[in-house]
């Protein structure tokens, strides 16, 4: 029998893949590619507003997701916003691949391990995971332990009108680029990925 909750976990992580739009050159077909992430954006709220109105089903949505606004729209934002305040200059590269990736992976894995373990088990190994992304990617302990302890207070409580996988995005990659821009916070690698798919 098919697994929808694995289902689920597994379609998080692959939001990883956002972070391939760091590949692409600045202009695609002589536009800039934010236009990009726009369009992405309208399709996925086009597909969300189908849904809601029962005009189409989707495989894998959770019971409470009928009435309200499903988690893959609060995730698609989150990154949408991540990658077009970065294209103003607001956030570093680097912390846009980091709380990107960290926010694909933690989540679904604070989940199971809630769901296996308990919530204090959640809670921890959910911080290593993002503190272990925030460091492979960064490679600032600051920057890293900062991450990885907000990412998972946001992702505690549960909101009807501000999902996790928003709040898990925006608030850690807001404060640790608030923190850097302010000289508060050490210096750290602003490009990882060169442009240029």
């Amino acid at each position: 029998m098919f697994d929808e909750k694995i289902y689920r976990r597994f379609n998080h992580t692959v939001a990883a893949c956002f972070v391939i739009y760091f590949l692409f050159p600045q202009k695609i077909m002589g536009l800039e590619r934010i236009y990009l992430v726009i369009l992405l954006w309208i399709i996925i709220l086009g597909i969300e507003y189908l849904r809601l109105n029962k005009n189409l089903n989707l495989f894998g949505m959770r019971d409470y997701e009928s009435d309200r606004v499903a988690g893959f729209v609060w995730f698609a934002s989150g990154t949408f916003i991540i990658l077009g305040f970065y294209e103003m200059g607001a956030f570093p590269q680097s912390l846009a691949v980091a709380t990107i990736i960290m926010a694909a992976y933690t989540d679904p894995v604070i989940g199971e391990v809630n769901h296996k373990l308990g919530d204090r088990w959640g809670l921890g190994i959910g911080f290593v995971c993002s503190f272990a992304i925030y460091q492979l990617i960064v490679g600032v302990i600051f920057y890293s332990v900062l991450g990885g302890l907000i990412a998972v207070l946001v992702e505690r409580p549960k909101l009807k009108w501000f999902d996790d996988d928003l709040a898990m995005q925006i608030l850690p990659i807001s404060i640790l680029s608030i923190l850097w821009l302010s000289g508060i916070g050490p210096d750290l690698p602003e490009t990882i990925i060169g442009s240029g798919l």
